[in-house]
């Protein structure tokens, strides 16, 4: 079986994508959504995506896009470790893939992550 620090992790997992689950079925298509952290998008429409650090725990943070699964091309990066990098943000078309990925495995991470259609 599992031991106590491995049946966490997936239990945070499991929560974080019925997370994901609910928000994806609960929105209209090309309407804008608050994302989260190390999930997996993939852009119904073209839009742009932000993310910024808001204050807490520390951390780095590459926004990556691309038409693979998982996306590649890191367009931008926010390092909330005392550098001045605190927002990053970046064009995503429609049916590419999307990630805000962190390098922290700690959880309650302060970063904001939001999709807005382009019209």
């Amino acid at each position: 079986m599992f031991d106590s620090g491995q049946q966490d992790a997936l239990e945070r997992r499991v929560a974080e994508l019925e997370r994901a689950v609910q928000m994806l079925t609960s929105r209209a298509p090309g309407e804008g959504f608050e994302g989260q952290i190390d999930t997996l998008y993939r852009a119904e429409v073209t839009g742009f995506v932000a993310v910024y650090f808001v204050t807490g725990r520390t951390a780095k943070v590459q926004l990556l896009v691309g038409p693979g699964n998982p996306p590649a091309r890191v367009v931008g990066v926010v390092d909330s470790r005392g550098s001045h990098d605190s927002y990053a943000g970046g064009i995503v078309r429609a049916g590419e893939y999307w990630v805000a990925a962190s390098t922290s495995r700690r959880p309650n991470l302060n970063f904001r992550v939001h999709f807005t259609p382009l019209f």
